[in-house]
C-alpha cells in the first residue's frame, strides 16, 4: 500500500499591491475609475473606486506543503482578515490531514465556518486553501487513483 502524503505545514500571509486582489492598482488604473457601485449616490465616493476602500484589504496568500515537499499556492482576496481566520481557525482541519482528502478538508472547513456566514471573507480563506491543496495534490500525483 502506497504512504500517504500528509498536510505537513500550512502558511497563509498577505500581499499588498494587486495580486488576487484586483482592485488594488496604481492610481490611473480603469478599475479605479468611475465605475458603477453601490456607493456612487454620495458625491464624495463617485470618483474612485478606491475613495470609499474598495482596496484596502488585499491579497491572501495560502501556501501547503506536504511531507514529500510539494508545495501549492492558493491566492485570493480577503488580506489580514482572511489571513487572521485561516491561522486562528482554518488550519486545525488542514494540518496533518491526508493531502488526498481535498474534498473531505473542504466540507470540514464549510461546515467549521458556518457561523460567520456564506459570503466574503470566510469564502475568501476557503478557496485560498482551497487551489492551494489542489494543487501541491496535482504536483504528488495525490489526487490519482492508486488502485
Amino acid at each position: 500500500m502506497k504512504r500517504r502524503d500528509r498536510v505537513a505545514a500550512v502558511r497563509a500571509f498577505v500581499v499588498p499591491g494587486g495580486g488576487a486582489d484586483h482592485h488594488d492598482q496604481a492610481g490611473g488604473h480603469w478599475i479605479d475609475g468611475q465605475i458603477a457601485t453601490p456607493m456612487r449616490r454620495y458625491a464624495e465616493y463617485r470618483a474612485t473606486r478606491s475613495s470609499f476602500g474598495l482596496n484596502v484589504l488585499g491579497s491572501v496568500v495560502v501556501e501547503v506543503e506536504t511531507d514529500s515537499g510539494q508545495v501549492g499556492v492558493g491566492v485570493s482576496t480577503g488580506g489580514v482578515p482572511a489571513c487572521w481566520i485561516f491561522e486562528r481557525h482554518l488550519a486545525r482541519f488542514v494540518e496533518g490531514a491526508d493531502a488526498r482528502d481535498v474534498e473531505l478538508m473542504w466540507d470540514q472547513l464549510w461546515r467549521a465556518t458556518m457561523f460567520y456566514g456564506r459570503k466574503g471573507l470566510v469564502l475568501n480563506a476557503i478557496s485560498a486553501v482551497d487551489l492551494a491543496l489542489w494543487i501541491s495534490s496535482a504536483g504528488s500525483g495525490a489526487n490519482r487513483s492508486t488502485s
